[in-house]
């Protein structure tokens, strides 16, 4: 092997990968608050109010960052005298970033210079810059050792001074806080669950000072308590309590799962209330912290003496707790004696908790009524908040400050992601002639406060025209209601948004209110006609057009009226049906999917289905609200109607049952049932929306939304002379289970994003499809209950939601999501599977999903001030897998084959859509059923070639590996489904890869690598013939011949690629390139003879040349790819990747050849850990082609070569 010049050097152009560390930073030039993140070896810059990526820097060469700490502002006041410090860490680096550098990302006046990075004695937890602006910085090590350290003011390197530590167990967490010019409080979570707080004494240029030796480090508690290791800890400010005592507290959280809150405060004359053992004896019995083993740590005083500390408890997360942390900036503690504390776990959420402290007069452990030892501070810690804006696990990172005296917490994830929680925003002017506060409000009303709030607003507008006079009797339900049913507690019963400004609401008595916010909500009572009894309303239905501004109101005995604020103040009969209204849909709110009549356009459509009947009524109203025609609806039997649109000249309905019915109108104008559709068996469809169309000529879709917890689209098309709904989408998305509505949001931008609602348990939550992000969440008790929601024209996070609860109504609005996403992300677990269609990358992970993306390198994020579009943009995501993904592979951009554990395989088909629905539409076409009597075993691998590429009739032939060792051969078509063709087995081995050599005589010929480190070639699957139809076939399964096996590697083959070249002579040479778990990249040429120069018994295949490349890389190469063949086909380029976090590219000069030379042209350090997979998705047609590779693992990185 040989090295030469970097021609195809490497050049990484994207990454996504886990935020490691995150801090918030306020320039001194702007006054604004910036975010820097740390992804991998480099530093990005975010604006915090407008969202955009300023920049970026490389700080380390080869090292994640760790940890971020901004210095500071001066305790003296004057910052412009000092010159701000970035301090960053990860591993055994350590970096100092003048502020100057941040800056320059900032206004963008140029490069940034990467820092010089100095290496410390062991690895750092944590760090921080002297508050003094003296340039010192102290760091704590793994061993719970501080180091000293100063910035060279000149070079700007860090400069390492004095080590110091009282004892040196391992650690997993530990935090440094400044409490005096000299002195630094440290507090370290060890491995084996104890919890040391102790002084470190830092050199001073001060003279005079006498120093001893036990004054460097001063123990000041060991605490026990936690059942695990110590993953977290925080020191919190100096709290000042109602009391008026100083107190400072201690947060851990564990692999428990316990949040523990310790009392830290040092006591008068260096009391530790100690039981009564004196300083010296406590101090004796904790000076050695436990190096090994878990159980009781010091004896049973300082056990008593920990518990005696530990001042609050509580369990929270689903799995392991990573951090804690009070907020440094909390506002002055007032008498209430609450402070707030966050939690960040693997279980990817953060959560909000509320100490509360109680200074009731408890006597510390040990101590009696007539001791003078201070009381012990009780406190209780409440759970207040969960925020889940990641996915898959780990919360690895998070920061905390106050803008606007609002706290802001960022977090950033193991999926990449960034999200603000609680970021500020300016007011927001929403539709209507209304401002309403930037603050998310939720307001409580019992039926006696709606109805006061009417008394008062009668009584101010003093209105004679309005004939029935509200006294205080009509708190009360009115005597002809509470006649009908003694018992009758008056709740309630419907709601109905007018628009995002006006609410109705009925009761189950019959009365019936109008809401209107203003500054504050105002209601008035709507009467129905004289003649009218109001009891005639009770269990009345609602349904309203909020484009139109009108309310309906339909009752048990056919009446159907309305309420139009611009018409009339009361309600007016608008028809009358001949039975019991069952709901109202209003079908002029969405429009048409095609071919809509704009004559039409101010004519208002109202569907009223009726209890009980086969038959519906479609009212047309005019602009004055005259009805204008009833258009009879006919169905075939009776169904419960759950959601209706038109779309194009078909009427469309969903059912309680789990059906699509779609009608067209007949020669009399009527509608009457084209076809039936089932969509889900007995879960009711509750949404139906025409897709917006780009032209007049767009196909007819539809998304239907259905308590299943999917969305599906389906185009309505005429096959044969017949109406038919083909499904083309359906998905998951993760906030359900149950998905109540659907509709399309207008972007400022000019774009629209799908917007989802429903309920996740107790919750009601909207859902941004199309940024796959949580726009807000109600805690409103389930979907059991009245509720109804609507949302802002010009504002897509702002909504509306009203409920029942506790025959209560409860209204919550949003003006602003409570968090913001400033970088998305991608998967939350390891990658263990890559494909590349062209179009599309599809990528499969442990968190059981498959996401799509789409890659756009000329808008790469490789320079110091990246696009804020560009580079991979997730447009499809795929839930179906209850195992981890194992292989991905693509045919075109039509199909899409997965396997997993448990035999998983689906078939996913890739359809796009005429429409203003962004991404591509994906339905799961077919799933694998012919398993094993277990049905347990992992498909390892597989390949699959199209055999047969009609229109509409594509076949294909799929060859997979199993973890059992054996090797099965389907057909595949959508019509016939998976036919098996051939099942053999290997050895005892697992197999690993699988790759088809190619099709001779309609017989298929499969190569097999295994964990023996062996390649075997097996033959003779057959296939059907040109001329059988797809499927068909008599259904023998043929056992396959294995004519060649070679020994390559010393152990698992975990990659391999194959390039099929014809040769002069008419046959074909293959070059297969394999990584190894032994760390070797393997070369074999294979040739196979043209058939009609092979003898009858000769070998179909024969395996020519085998070379192997030890040490190739320093751990298990995980992934390769032939990149390209150059000279000819003579030549080929090669990217691998390894556990050892490097891609390398190698050129393989005459690999057909006996004198084939192995150059390794370069190699770059890669921020992806455990890769699992590479593949190249662009490029490598021709000689001299920018090829572009995509390696996966925990993240993703995309490099350019040539």
């Amino acid at each position: 092997m040989s090295r030469e010049p970097a021609a195809l050097g490497l050049l990484r152009e994207h990454v996504l990968n886990p935020i490691t560390a995150l801090a918030f930073y306020t320039s001194p030039t702007t006054g604004h608050r910036y975010l820097l993140a740390g992804e991998d070896t480099d530093l990005l810059v975010y604006d915090v109010r407008t969202s955009r990526l300023c920049g970026q820097l490389r700080v380390f060469r080869a090292q994640s960052i760790h940890g971020i700490a901004v210095q500071p502002p001066p305790t003296d006041g004057d910052a412009s005298s000092h010159q701000l410090q970035v301090l960053v860490w990860g591993g055994h680096a350590v970096a100092a970033l003048p502020g100057s550098a941040i800056e320059s990302l900032i206004t963008s006046t140029g490069p940034a210079r990467t820092p010089p990075e100095a290496r410390a004695p062991d690895w750092i937890f944590d760090g921080r810059v002297s508050p003094f602006g003296d340039g010192r910085v102290v760091l704590l090590t793994a061993h719970n050792e501080v180091i000293q350290a100063r910035i060279d003011p000149e070079q700007g390197k860090l400069v390492f001074g004095r080590v110091q530590s009282p004892s040196r167990p391992g650690l997993y967490s530990g935090n440094l806080a400044w409490v005096d010019r000299d002195c630094v409080l440290v507090a370290a979570g060890t491995v084996f669950g104890e919890i040391v707080v102790w002084k470190c004494y830092l050199d001073s240029d001060r003279q005079g000072r006498e120093r001893e030796k036990r004054l460097d480090c001063e123990v000041l508690f060991v605490f026990s308590g936690h059942e695990g290791s110590i993953f977290g800890v925080h020191i919190s400010p100096e709290i000042r309590t109602s009391e008026g005592e100083i107190s400072r507290m201690l947060a851990s959280c564990s692999d428990d799962r316990t949040i523990r809150v310790w009392d830290i405060s040092e006591r008068r004359d260096g009391d530790k209330s100690d039981g009564g053992l004196g300083e010296e004896g406590y101090e004796a019995r904790i000076s050695d912290a436990r190096q090994t083993g878990f159980g009781d740590s010091v004896e049973a005083t300082a056990q008593d003496h920990s518990s005696a500390r530990c001042v609050a408890t509580a369990m929270g997360h689903a799995s392991r707790i990573w951090q804690v942390e009070f907020p440094q900036e909390q506002s002055a503690f007032d008498n209430s004696g609450i402070i707030e504390l966050y939690s960040f776990g693997e279980d990817a959420t953060a959560q909000k908790w509320n100490l509360l402290l109680d200074v009731q007069p408890t006597m510390a452990v040990g101590s009696s009524n007539s001791d003078t030892t201070p009381i012990k501070p009780v406190a209780r810690l409440t759970h207040q908040a969960t925020f889940s804006n990641h996915s898959g696990k780990h919360i690895w990172s998070h920061a905390m400050t106050l803008i606007n005296g609002g706290l802001v917490i960022a977090t950033g994830g193991s999926d990449g992601k960034v999200v603000l929680i609680g970021h500020p925003s300016k007011p927001l002017q929403q539709s209507g002639e209304h401002t309403f506060s930037t603050h998310n409000t939720s307001d409580t009303w019992s039926i006696a406060d709606v109805t006061r709030s009417c008394q008062s607003s009668c009584n101010t507008a003093e209105s004679k025209e309005n004939p029935h006079t509200i006294s205080e009797d009509s708190i009360s339900p009115p005597q002809n209601a509470k006649s009908k049913s003694k018992h009758l507690k008056e709740t309630f019963h419907r709601y109905a948004f007018i628009s995002d400004s006006r609410l109705l609401a009925a009761t189950n008595s019959g009365r019936v209110f109008v809401g209107t916010f203003e500054d504050e909500l105002k209601w008035k009572e709507l009467f129905p006609p004289d003649e009218v009894c109001q009891t005639r309303f009770s269990h009345a239905v609602l349904g309203s057009s909020r484009e139109k501004g009108i309310a309906f109101i339909g009752t048990p005995s056919g009446d159907v009226y309305y309420y139009s604020e611009t018409e009339s103040p009361s309600l007016q009969l608008l028809t009358i049906v001949d039975r019991k209204v069952a709901d109202l849909f209003c079908l002029s709110d969405a429009p048409r999917a095609k071919g809509q009549d704009s004559s039409q356009s101010d004519v208002l459509e109202l569907l009223v289905t009726i209890f009980g009947s086969t038959r519906a009524v479609i009212v047309q109203v005019d602009s004055s609200l005259s009805t204008i025609k009833h258009t009879g609806v006919t169905l075939e039997r009776v169904f419960g109607i759950t959601a209706a649109a038109f779309s194009g000249d078909y009427l469309v309905l969903g059912s309680r049952s789990g059906f699509i019915t779609i009608l067209g109108q007949d020669s009399d104008g009527g509608y009457s049932t084209a076809c039936t559709v089932k969509v889900k068996l007995n879960e009711a469809l509750t949404s139906i929306l025409p897709l917006p169309s780009r032209n007049g000529q767009s196909p007819n879709y539809i998304l239907t939304t259905c308590r299943d917890g999917r969305y599906r689209i389906h185009e309505i098309l005429i096959i044969d002379n017949r109406i038919d709904a083909v499904l083309l989408h359906e998905t998951t998305p993760p906030f359900g289970p149950l998905i109540e509505g659907a509709w399309f949001s207008n972007n400022s931008d000019g774009t629209k994003d799908l917007i989802l609602c429903g309920f996740r348990s107790k919750n009601f939550v909207i859902w941004n499809e199309s940024q796959r992000r949580e726009i807000g969440t109600v805690d409103c008790g389930g979907s059991s209950r009245s509720y109804a929601w609507t949302t802002f024209q010009n504002n897509p996070d702002a909504f509306r939601y009203v409920f029942t609860r506790t025959a209560h109504m409860h209204i919550f609005s949003q003006t602003h999501a409570p968090h913001k996403t400033l970088k998305s992300g991608g998967h939350g677990r390891e990658i263990k599977a890559a494909s590349a269609s062209g179009k599309y990358i599809a990528t499969g992970a442990e968190d059981t999903m498959i996401r799509i993306w789409e890659y756009h390198h000329d808008q790469r994020n490789s320079s110091s001030i990246p696009s804020d579009r560009g580079g991979l943009r997730c447009v499809a995501a795929l839930e179906k897998h209850a195992t981890g993904i194992q292989a991905l592979k693509w045919y075109k951009n039509e199909y899409l084959f997965s396997s997993g554990g448990n035999e998983e395989f689906f078939v996913w088909k890739i359809n796009q859509l005429d429409s203003d629905f962004s991404g591509p539409a994906v339905v799961c076409e077919a799933v694998f059923a012919d398993l094993s009597e277990i049905g347990d075993l992992r498909i390892m691998d597989f390949d699959v070639e199209c055999i047969s590429d009609g229109s509409g009739r594509s076949e294909f032939c799929i060859s997979m590996a199993l973890s059992n060792s054996t090797v099965q051969t389907y057909t595949y078509s959508r019509t016939a489904g998976f036919r098996l063709r051939g099942r053999t087995s290997y050895t005892g081995a697992c197999l690993t890869q699988i790759r088809h050599l190619g099709l001779m005589d309609r017989r298929l010929h499969v190569l097999t690598a295994a964990t023996d480190g062996h390649l075997a070639i097996f033959i003779d699957v057959p296939l059907p013939s040109p001329t059988t139809e797809p499927g068909t076939g008599d259904g023998h399964v043929t056992p396959t011949s294995l004519p060649a096996v070679a020994k390559l590697h010393q152990s698992t083959i975990k990659a391999l690629d194959i390039r099929r070249l014809s040769t002069p002579s008419g046959g074909t040479a293959y070059l297969v390139v394999t990584g190894g778990d032994d760390d070797a990249l393997g070369i074999v040429r294979i040739f196979s003879p043209s058939p009609s120069t092979r003898t009858p018994k000769a070998a179909p295949y024969i395996i020519t040349r085998k070379s192997i490349i030890r040490s190739a890389h320093g751990a298990a190469i995980t992934g390769l790819a032939i990149a390209r063949l150059e000279n000819r086909g003579r030549d080929a380029v090669v990217v691998s990747t390894s556990n050892d976090q490097r891609v390398r590219v190698w050129r393989l000069a005459g690999w057909e050849s006996e004198q084939m030379r192995v150059q390794l042209v370069d190699e770059r350090y890669s921020s992806v850990a455990d890769s699992g997979a590479l593949e190249v998705i662009d490029g490598g047609d021709r000689d001299g082609d920018e090829v572009r590779a995509l390696v996966v693992g925990v993240g993703v990185e995309v490099w350019r070569a040539g």
